[in-house]
């Protein structure tokens, strides 16, 4: 009995360890090696063909869409979409058009369980292009791409990935991707891989400066004798993936990796490449495919607005080798020439991995943001131009809006470790999805009908204000009889005890206390101020903008003037030389967009309205970062800018808020408590542009 015992915890502790062995550490032995190898798809004559389930061939243009891990009230990482949504999503986007989505790295079992019962009984399925993603911590080190870090991680993770596809893998919780119990085969439904996201031009350069060999022969892949060093290493990778998946599944899917106009193949003139920082590059053709290869390697870029004119910056040896090309380059728009110019080049399929415009209410542009359907449009227009150029498909940045990406000229203003909480409409980055999410319905409209609960804040004799707060704002209402469009209506609001002013010198105002802001309703233009001590981008972006050190002279804390609220922007100017210091100091001067000006309209037709005028009242909603709320969950303001030397966080309970004419002598303000939002649901809801896409795609079969 005990030797019968000791045997059968000996066979248990066995199948353990090769169950161990199998679907945490990838274990396997090739024990038909000779098997014929599946390729789902694969190219041919420089096109993507995919197979059906007939087993029949058939070439597809990729109508695709970038599906990120996030879901408002959480972050990315947390990986909180769930089976039934995922179910719902599958259809919506289908039924827009698409056939293919793209994810940026693992994602919890979740996901994938999803995708094959969505999958299972359609005969046209929605394909996946699977990312394969470095984390930025390793991405954007100062390390070179063979460090442990980097490479050992992206290569345990590329092995992991084609053990999920597959359906063979457990993963315990884990920092930055997902987890679960991958049981479920999807390979029938994988267009391919996708090495990476974004590569830092540091990790790349400093990893071609080391001494590593820039020659890889491998089974499937080879480097030419041009390669790079950091080429060698996706060579490389690549090689394995295709290996891995073809002995251990006998099946074999398309790979490619990430690029964008920051790492494209081409060389420019010095000047231009100094000013964008652009000072590496990889090149898909590098890199030739071996015959074992039966899936095949495409080419994959990030697009996004680089340079309007780049092709007069080519260096002249470039232009030589191009010159065919340059001649008959389509100069419309930038992405069509782009798109041409990356067609041209490459012996192999090209597609867009992602392209995209936001809703949001900032931007980083100066010729302002686009509303839902000027995003829509956009989007249509620019995906036409990618396949007019002979791209074979792009792919729609993004299915939903992802409320924890920052904007780099709004970063500074927002808790970072809190905005998955809340919509920061104001930081452009937040809202290049074609679905969003919001807590309730109301909509600027001019009604305060369809507000979840609003307070009756002031009572004047000529005025009522009503007010609530949500995830994206402070909403108003300002009821008032007889209501003129003509009349100049004033809103203080007093948001911090440490800054302000009880006049408004300019506007002749008076206030009975400090105000920080003023809401203007005029007829020829709304906007909110802000009192010039309390104003953001003075005292973050001074230099950029002016070329002035903010802290050497500044206003002072009860200065009675209000300023215009702005933005700074990109600036995409190119100067043609380095070497006049007076030209350049002119010209790298960032514009500014005001983003304080208020837009007069009704949210159900345009998305970027901000008040409306009713029969007997205004509807108001002003975006907490228009307020310096830093995060309006727990109400943390920006405390004063010259006291702390840069933006420090304090919390508040309440603000205070007052109405009147510019006809009354001193505008009272009255308390308003600030609610905790900590319980706060979202629903989701389909933009404006996810229409007009789905009657735009769903007319070209």
């Amino acid at each position: 009995m005990k030797k019968f015992i000791v045997l059968a915890c000996a066979l248990v502790l066995s199948l353990l360890s090769v169950y161990y062995a199998i679907y945490f550490k990838g274990f396997y032995i090739d024990f038909h090696p000779d098997k014929e190898i599946s390729v789902y798809a694969k190219i041919e004559n420089n096109q993507i063909l995919v197979k059906n389930k007939l087993d029949q061939y058939h070439s597809i243009i990729i109508k695709g869409v970038d599906l990120p891990s996030s879901i408002a009230g959480n972050n990315a990482t947390d990986y909180a979409i769930d089976y039934e949504t995922y179910l719902r999503w599958f259809t919506l986007i289908q039924e827009m058009g698409a056939n293919t989505i793209r994810t940026y790295t693992i994602y919890d079992d979740t996901f994938y369980n999803a995708l094959y019962d969505y999958n299972l009984n359609k005969e046209n399925p929605l394909y996946l292009l699977q990312g394969l993603q470095v984390s930025d911590d390793a991405n954007n080190s100062k390390e070179d791409a063979y460090s442990k870090d980097f490479y050992n991680t992206l290569k345990k993770d590329s092995i992991d990935i084609i053990d999920v596809i597959h359906g063979r893998k457990i993963i315990t919780a884990n920092n930055m991707k997902g987890s679960g119990y991958y049981q479920k085969d999807v390979s029938p439904y994988l267009l391919g891989y996708i090495i990476g996201n974004e590569w830092s031009p540091d990790t790349i350069e400093y990893t071609n400066h080391q001494d590593y060999s820039s020659n890889y022969k491998g089974k499937y892949f080879s480097t030419t004798e041009n390669a790079t060093v950091f080429e060698a290493m996706l060579t490389k990778i690549m090689d394995e993936m295709i290996n891995y998946e073809s002995s251990k599944y006998k099946s074999q899917s398309l790979i490619t990796f990430a690029s964008s106009p920051e790492t494209d193949p081409f060389e420019y003139e010095p000047f231009y490449a100094k000013q964008l920082n652009k000072y590496t590059s990889i090149d898909f053709e590098h890199i030739k495919t071996e015959n074992n290869l039966l899936s095949g390697y495409f080419a994959s870029y990030r697009l996004y607005d680089f340079c309007e004119t780049f092709y007069n910056y080519f260096s002249s040896s470039q232009k030589n080798t191009l010159v065919n090309t340059l001649n008959n380059l389509n100069k419309s728009n930038y992405y069509t020439s782009y798109s041409q110019l990356l067609n041209e080049y490459h012996t192999m399929p090209v597609i867009i991995s992602s392209f995209g415009y936001s809703s949001a209410r900032g931007t980083d542009n100066i010729n302002g943001p686009l509303n839902e359907s000027e995003q829509g449009n956009q989007i249509i227009t620019t995906y036409q131009d990618i396949i007019n150029s002979g791209l074979q498909g792009a792919f729609i940045d993004s299915w939903q809006d992802s409320w924890e990406k920052r904007m780099w000229n709004t970063s500074y203003s927002i808790m970072l470790t809190e905005n998955h909480r809340w919509h920061d409409i104001q930081s452009e980055s937040s809202s290049y999805g074609l679905l969003s999410f919001k807590s309730n319905n109301n909509l600027i409209d001019g009604s305060y009908s369809d507000w979840p609960n609003k307070k009756l804040v002031i009572k004047t004799k000529d005025f009522k204000l009503f007010s609530y707060c949500d995830e994206v704002g402070l909403n108003l209402f300002l009821e008032k009889e007889d209501l003129q469009r003509n009349n100049e209506i004033y809103i203080p609001i007093d948001i911090t005890p440490n800054s302000g002013t009880k006049i408004d010198q300019d506007r002749g105002l008076h206030f009975n206390r400090a105000a920080d802001f003023l809401i203007c309703l005029k007829p020829e233009k709304s906007q909110i101020l802000v009192q010039s001590r309390y104003e953001s981008l003075r005292e973050n972006y001074l230099y950029q903008i002016e070329r002035k050190d903010p802290f050497i002279e500044y206003p002072k804390k009860n200065a009675p003037f209000f300023v215009d609220i702005k933005m700074i922007c990109e600036n995409k100017n190119i100067i043609e030389t380095n070497y006049n210091p007076e030209e350049t100091y002119q010209a790298k001067l960032h514009d500014t967009y005001e983003t304080g000006q208020l837009i007069e309209g009704n949210q159900a037709y345009n998305s970027l309205a901000d008040y409306k005028y009713s029969e007997n009242g205004i509807e108001i909603r002003i975006p907490w970062q228009l307020l310096n709320i830093s995060n309006p969950i727990d109400y943390f303001i920006h405390d004063d800018y010259y006291n702390n030397y840069g933006v420090k966080n304090i919390t508040v309970s309440n603000l205070y808020l007052g109405v009147g004419l510019n006809k009354e002598q001193v505008i009272k303000m009255s308390k308003i408590e600030l609610e905790k939002q900590k319980s706060l649901k979202f629903d989701e809801y389909l933009k404006r542009s996810y229409y007009l896409i789905k009657e735009n795609w769903g007319k070209k079969k």
